[in-house]
């Protein structure tokens, strides 16, 4: 018998179907697997071991997100709004990669930079453990949803729930999907509410035919700028979107230091959050408006080279930045069409019937992949939520100019990132603002 949890508490969901039998995966952070010495060496080599494990585990599950972002990112509509986390839809590949085998399993990880599983779950681990503080914090849950006295694969339980548990934290329920698929969306939709602090309510509004399995994930971030905006400052101010001229609230600073460059045609700035390592990096074009656009100045640049550039945000020195102008905004987006964005980027027998999941049940095949998210940004700092139903060379510093002016008054691109890790855990792009 399976154990199943009876509690009730998303940013992407995934539909597996099992010849008419659907999987719907949400996931969102993961956790790992650590390794075992073969002797008992001195207590220095061991700790230096130990820090050169993690830091290549680290560096691992960066360059794998990261990369994972930039390719999504790639994909998307230029001239629309965009905003995803490349993190929850890692870790929910990193999820289902536990049940998948053979040529199944070799393209999740070529896609996901998975040299070694074990390492990956690892880093993936040790980062669903951090420890934030009350003003900035990443919170996530996994939860597995079974459908009533289906049929699993013999070794389920060892092969895949086990580990779902162990690494992802994964909670275990039963649903009746088939037999009362109203009680069961309530169920889903109110453990997603919950999970995501009311900012993603409804993640399901119907089930696909013959679902049998889901895999629930809600992250939520929450961050207070270490340096808050003034109310009495924010006042309506022209964005220059890409539909044309709005007057918006916008937000104002002036005279207060901040990471700054100006290299590849475009100037960034690194906005921190309070007693933490995230923080938020905005581009803009560095020409006047009507110059260059900020999407063709981004796609000219390879992977290193937009690594670089967001690198060298850690490495400048502050600046006094004479004014500093963003909107304050809301904005919920849902990717459509990302079934066939991941089979562009490489994944295509996990969509096959040919598809290897037999750790989980015979003939289970990737039908739906769906991914949504919400960010709040306003004086006071940033809020976001993602739920995933189932992704420098070249460029010259620019001498400082006096004075610095950063307004994001017309189309930017943004990250959360954790500079720590230097993983990407949302990723955005303002083409026009309501």
């Amino acid at each position: 018998m399976l154990s199943v949890g009876r509690q009730e508490r998303t940013e992407g969901r995934f539909f597996v179907k099992k010849k008419g039998l659907v999987w719907l995966v949400i996931i969102c952070m993961a956790a790992g697997i650590g390794g075992c010495g073969k002797r008992e060496p001195a207590q220095s080599e061991v700790q230096n071991e130990t820090e050169n494990a993690a830091e290549e585990e680290k560096n691992m599950l960066r360059n794998g997100v990261n990369h994972f972002a930039y390719q999504l990112y790639g994909r998307l509509d230029g001239g629309e709004n965009v905003f995803f986390s490349p993190y929850s839809l890692c870790s929910a590949l990193s999820l289902l990669n536990l049940g998948a085998g053979t040529e199944t399993k070799k393209e999740l990880e070529t896609l996901l930079g998975i040299s070694d599983m074990g390492a990956w779950s690892s880093a993936m681990k040790a980062y669903l453990e951090t420890e934030w503080t009350d003003e900035t914090f990443v919170l996530t849950a996994n939860s597995i949803w079974l459908q009533q006295g289906e049929a699993w694969a013999e070794n389920i339980e060892a092969d895949f729930l086990n580990p779902g548990a162990e690494f992802f934290k994964s909670e275990l329920y039963e649903a009746d999907f088939q037999g009362n698929p109203e009680d069961a969306i309530a169920r889903l939709n109110r453990w997603a509410e919950e999970n995501t602090n009311g900012m993603i309510p409804e993640v399901i509004a119907e089930l696909p035919p013959a679902t049998v399995l889901m895999l629930m994930n809600a992250v939520y971030f929450e961050g207070k700028w270490e340096i808050p905006f003034v109310e009495e400052s924010t006042h309506e101010e022209t964005f220059y979107g890409n539909d044309g001229e709005k007057r918006v609230d916008m937000m104002h600073q002036y005279g207060e230091y901040y990471a700054y460059i100006e290299s590849c045609g475009m100037k960034g700035i690194a906005i921190p959050y309070k007693d933490s390592p995230l923080v938020m990096k905005i581009f803009v074009p560095l020409a006047p408006k009507g110059g260059e656009d900020i999407e063709a100045l981004f796609a000219a640049l390879n992977d290193a080279e937009r690594e670089a550039l967001l690198d060298s945000l850690d490495d400048a020195d502050e600046k006094e930045i004479d004014r500093l102008v963003i909107p304050k905004f809301t904005m919920e987006q849902e990717i459509k069409g990302l079934q066939e964005i991941l089979q562009d980027m490489g994944i295509q027998e996990a969509f096959a019937e040919t598809a290897d999941f037999d750790k989980i049940a015979e003939d289970l095949y990737v039908s739906q992949v769906l991914h949504k998210a919400k960010i709040e940004v306003d004086e006071q700092g940033t809020k976001a939520a993602a739920v995933t139903a189932v992704a420098a060379a070249g460029c010259a510093m620019v001498e400082e100019k006096i004075p610095v002016i950063f307004e994001a008054d017309r189309p930017f691109i943004y990250v959360i990132q954790d500079t720590r890790t230097g993983m990407i855990l949302f990723m955005g792009r303002v083409s026009h603002l309501e």
